[in-house]
């Protein structure tokens, strides 16, 4: 009787070094795609909660529509450009940072704008920064003649002024808008601006302020060397006092009470 005969194990064929590459990148796009799924597909990522941080002046919930992200959305499907867009509209807002925070929460971080000035406006007054960017019309009244003044100094004297919120101003003369823009920001620097009534750019050559009260007017020349009058203006208001009235002159340093008049 023959010896059954023994079967040949075939021999086991291994993949080339190309091949085992193909298959683990292969791998490794089949599992990003899991993950990617998973993260698209599971309502564990979808967005319960907007968080906003850094707003004084406009409103949470004004910040959060106009970004147009809304909650039961995926985190991963929020368009973040789309959004940051959106909420730089706002006039008040100077800048704005989105992060997605794993995983359902958005959180929005603004910079606001300061207004720091007003010019008249047809509809009320515009806000403006110290850099003479439009950032809101305020103060026109339901019936449209009513007028609520902001607590902010008056820009007068430069001419018709076209303004749009989110934009800078525009004047007829725009040689004073730089000068204005200077006083403005040494006046915010100093810390005076919010005590002045009005600014007036009318006389380039003797720009005026009128300080607390419209009985102390007070001229900064030209506007050179701002930062020296202004620093200089402080020590003048102890030494006369925060009732004072009459005359203020910064290009000479010099203050002249209100004239008397006498009866004849």
């Amino acid at each position: 009787m023959k010896p059954a005969l023994k079967k040949r194990k075939k021999p086991v064929r291994k993949l080339g070094r190309k091949q085992r590459k193909q298959l683990a990148l292969f791998t490794v796009i089949l599992l990003i795609a899991s993950i990617v799924a998973i993260m698209l597909l599971t309502p564990i990522f979808d967005v319960t909660e907007i968080r906003v941080y850094g707003n004084t002046v406009v409103k949470t919930e004004d910040i959060i529509a106009r970004s147009q992200i809304t909650k039961g959305v995926n985190i991963f499907d929020v368009n973040i450009s789309n959004a940051k867009d959106n909420i730089l509209s706002i006039g008040y807002i100077e800048n704005v940072k989105i992060k997605r925070k794993l995983p359902s929460t958005i959180e929005i971080t603004v910079v606001e704008e300061v207004g720091v000035a007003c010019i008249r406006a047809e509809d009320g007054f515009a806000v403006i920064t110290a850099d003479g960017k439009c950032i809101d019309i305020v103060g026109g009244g339901n019936d449209g003649n009513t007028v609520e003044m902001p607590n902010m100094p008056v820009v007068t004297g430069l001419g018709k002024v076209k303004y749009k919120v989110g934009s800078v101003i525009t004047a007829e003369d725009d040689k004073k808008l730089p000068v204005l823009y200077s006083c403005l920001r040494e006046f915010t620097k100093q810390g005076y601006v919010l005590q002045m009534k009005e600014i007036d750019m009318s006389d380039m050559n003797s720009i005026k302020f009128y300080y607390l009260t419209r009985d102390l007017c007070v001229s900064v020349g030209d506007g050179s060397r701002i930062d020296y009058k202004m620093e200089c203006f402080g020590p003048i208001m102890v030494e006369i006092g925060a009732d004072a009235k009459g005359y203020i002159d910064l290009e000479r340093l010099t203050y002249r009470p209100p004239q008397v008049k006498t009866q004849e």
